[in-house]
């Protein structure tokens, strides 16, 4: 065999063949003892992994670098949405819409990357969303405290302050238009909680 190799190749020829006959079976010994994968991650494997992976957080122990990673809520929402929560705590996702800066659309976008509360409708869409909040809260404007007004979809501190300094100087609302009045509150915020909201007797 030897003579035969020494026919047909050089000395140098006959080393550069060991050399790669010598890393050959380093690298089937390599593959069969397991310290080289069978197989590498095909893209595929990549995008299933994803798509079943889904990050969802507790809003009542969410942290503020966990709240950042989500999209639409920086810094500022995030420290908001703490405040809120050492303050009164969450008892529903809907209740981030009772912090300033997140309305309607915005939490429509975030609701899903947090966990449902027991008891919470499942699967709600838009307009069964404003459903469950109508019959969960229904003030009586003429009646209503600050942190009651602050409740509905829209309205802030500062504008439910507003309210009541106008409902103070008409001494009573007899219209639910007359909210209008109230700088910050056009038509499009006043049909937000509208159906949330009526006139007492007193």
């Amino acid at each position: 065999m030897k003579k035969f190799f020494n026919s047909i190749l050089t000395e140098d020829e006959q080393k550069i063949l060991l050399f790669l006959v010598f890393f050959a079976l380093l690298g089937l010994s390599l593959h069969f003892s397991g310290l080289i994968a069978a197989e590498d991650a095909t893209p595929a494997d990549s995008i299933n992994f994803e798509k079943d992976y889904e990050i969802k957080y507790d809003l009542n122990s969410v942290t503020l670098e966990e709240l950042k990673t989500i999209p639409k809520i920086g810094e500022k929402k995030a420290k908001d949405i703490l405040s809120f929560r050492e303050q009164n705590g969450f008892g529903s996702r809907e209740d981030l819409m009772k912090i300033k800066g997140i309305g309607e659309k915005t939490f429509l976008k975030i609701k899903d990357y947090f966990y449902e509360f027991e008891g919470e409708k499942k699967n709600f869409g838009e307009n069964e969303l404003f459903e469950q909040e109508i019959i969960i809260t229904k003030i009586n404007i003429n009646t209503a405290y600050e942190e009651d007004l602050i409740t509905l979809i829209g309205i802030g501190p500062s504008k439910a302050k507003r309210i009541i300094e106008l409902r103070q100087k008409l001494g009573k609302f007899s219209d639910i238009n007359q909210l209008l009045e109230v700088k910050g509150i056009g038509p499009k915020t006043l049909d937000k909680f509208r159906k949330q909201i009526y006139l007492g007797d007193e």
